[in-house]
């Protein structure tokens, strides 16, 4: 493409025409700004800068950026340049670092994977330029608040949609933007509503304090869906979808006390990134077919994973050089490893959990951890401390009151573990109890763990069997307990969910009262019987509560005995009722839309004397 551009240089007007195609422009400090980068007049002051103009740049294999200038203070305009072939994923078409006072101008990137990337710099102008890339159209680094005042206009666009760009904007309430690139620096206290990003840069928010997300509908992000950096305090919200993107769907570098509530992160490289940022909360949010659902590093501290559905991700959470990291009330399924914790995490604490139909269930090479109340079922290995092979020393963790439910290995404890803590936990039908190649405490206090298929007598009735279990490795369990009934409550997700007096009447006039564990939130209603094991849940019933009429199906894998399920309306009245069969690949719905639906054990509710059709009362 050739085309001539019309150019005022002092009075004069001049053509410059046919521009022929060249190599990349370099500009490395205020002396290359020379007629062989391109330079066709200016003074490199505001009120004449340099011009580079017209430019048909082509990048060649192996070289990273199409025009380059750092390390200059002379201010200089970029104008009309064509840059295409800038195809090295390090690289970008225009790259701007450690400059003052740039403008880029009516240009044009094409068949490119970065286009325009701006980098420890101050007041560059850009606009009216199109971005046409295959990766990151738009970005802005820096390691402070004036290294994002810029002023981008919105008619810089990056792969057909605008770029929108706030530096410095204060209690505003920005609704309904749809873009390629949405930039909020050194702002305090704005709202950004209903933000629409497909196939673009995502949301950076950088330097700024108070910032909140709502609603925002992010797919395709060629980086990061959300970016937040040195901003304290930002908070995401009420999103469903952050879905695709090529990097995270939500990265947090250096910034306190993000919060991340009902948000939707599907199909990322990483759901959640929390990096070097402190007081992190995670609360309530879906993953689901991400390599890693949430990831935690940097030094980290106090993350806290509260009420997650992790469904299909490789791994649920990965808790990586961190210090007292929480996942509790979290529901994971088909993941390889539900949560994996490198030797670089401390005081890490996973509890209240749910894992079924999982590789591992937890993965640790951490110390002075807590794992606690959690239901592990069909995993390959229910709660494994790895071999290390020299590179961590897990040590001081404390491993109680889990129920390990028919997985091939309850427990692995690898030989460079010690000291830890194993006691009254449920070990029920399981191929092999435990593996303990390490030196640890089982029974430290002179109660060991309960095991389904343990029997040996005892003489002095103290409930503890007088024979030990032993474990391949060396590892014994020397005061193996004879009964479950110690058990406190239920364990995993269903143990944190709020208990519900009901009361069931039949056509007859028959009424019942039960008692059903409430799954409003969509971990619990995503959870519900699966892992119970059958001894546990013939005592269970869950009421499933919508917030408003759905057509959702019920699935029974992972569900171990038969259950009976009764849809209700809003108002209680019956809907439909069916008998699903125990670990069934088969989906199971109502003709109607239904509000409420109750799941209890196949042949409870006619136990209780109440006939085909039910109608419900939550209260009595």
């Amino acid at each position: 493409m050739h085309r001539a551009i019309a150019i005022l240089l002092s009075g004069v007007a001049l053509v410059v025409g046919a521009a022929a195609e060249r190599g990349p422009i370099v500009i490395l400090s205020d002396a290359d700004f020379t007629a062989d980068n391109g330079v066709i007049g200016g003074a490199g002051t505001p009120a004449d800068p340099y011009l580079i103009v017209g430019g048909q740049i082509r990048v060649p294999d192996g070289e990273l950026y199409g025009i380059r200038v750092e390390d200059t203070t002379a201010a200089f305009v970029i104008r009309g340049c064509l840059v295409s072939g800038a195809m090295d994923s390090r690289g970008a078409a225009i790259y701007l670092a450690d400059v003052t006072g740039g403008t880029i101008e009516d240009c044009s990137v094409s068949d490119s994977i970065n286009g325009i990337r701006i980098q420890t710099s101050r007041d560059i102008a850009v606009r009216d330029t199109f971005l046409g890339v295959y990766g990151v159209g738009f970005q802005v680094l820096g390691l402070e608040a004036e290294h994002f005042r810029h002023a981008v206009e919105p008619t810089t666009t990056v792969n057909g949609q605008e770029v929108r760009y706030y530096y410095g904007a204060s209690g505003q309430v920005l609704e309904g933007i749809a873009a390629g690139n949405i930039t909020l620096a050194a702002c305090r206290n704005v709202t950004l509503r209903g933000a629409k990003i497909d196939k673009g840069d995502g949301i950076t928010v950088a330097f700024s304090e108070g910032v909140r997300i709502e609603n925002a509908d992010i797919s395709r992000a060629m980086g990061n869906g959300v970016f937040i950096v040195s901003s304290p305090g930002t908070v995401v919200v009420d999103s469903p979808r952050i879905a695709n993107c090529a990097q995270a769907g939500i990265s947090v570098l250096l910034s306190d006390r993000v919060w991340v509530e009902k948000v939707g992160l599907y199909a990322n490289q990483v759901g959640l990134l929390v990096n070097g940022s402190d007081g992190v909360m995670v609360r309530n949010n879906a993953f689901a077919a991400n390599s890693i659902g949430v990831l935690v590093t940097g030094g980290a501290q106090e993350t806290v994973i509260q009420q997650g559905l992790f469904y299909q991700n490789n791994h649920g959470v990965e808790i990586e050089t961190s210090q007292g990291a929480v996942v509790e009330a979290c529901a994971f399924t088909e993941s390889d490893v539900a949560v994996f914790i490198e030797g670089g995490a401390q005081n890490p604490r996973v509890a209240y959990s749910t894992m079924a139909q999982v590789g591992y269930g937890i993965s640790t090479l951490g110390s002075y951890g807590v794992y606690e109340r959690n239901l592990i079922a069909r995993a390959n290995i229910g709660l494994i401390f790895e071999e290390a092979y020299g590179q961590a020393t897990p040590t001081g963790n404390t491993v109680r009151h889990n129920v390990l439910y028919r997985s091939t290995d309850a427990l692995y404890l690898g030989t460079e573990t010690s000291g830890t803590r194993v006691y009254e936990n449920l070990i029920w039908d399981c191929s092999r109890a435990a593996r303990d190649l390490g030196k640890n405490l089982w029974a430290p206090d002179g109660r060991g763990n309960w095991y389904s298929d343990y029997t040996a007598p005892d003489e002095n009735k103290d409930g503890i069997g007088d024979l030990p279990v032993l474990f391949g490795g060396g590892g014994e369990d020397a005061a193996p307990l004879l009964d479950r009934g110690f058990y406190p409550g239920l364990p995993g997700v269903v143990g944190t969910m709020r208990e519900q007096a009901l009361i069931l009447a039949d056509a007859a006039g028959n009424q019942a009262n039960l008692v059903a564990r409430v799954a409003a939130l969509p971990h619990e209603r995503f959870i519900g019987f699966q892992g119970i094991p059958s001894e546990t849940g013939k005592d269970l019933a869950i009421l499933f509560v919508f917030e408003a009429p759905t057509v959702s199906q019920f699935h029974m894998q992972n569900v171990f005995l038969p259950l009976d399920l009764v849809f209700f309306a809003a108002d209680g009245a019956f809907l439909g009722r069916t008998t699903m069969e125990a670990d069934s690949k088969d989906l199971y719905g109502a003709a109607d839309p239904f509000t409420f639906a109750l799941e209890v054990p196949a042949g409870r509710l006619a136990a209780l004397g109440l006939g085909r059709e039910v109608t419900l009362t939550r209260v009595p």
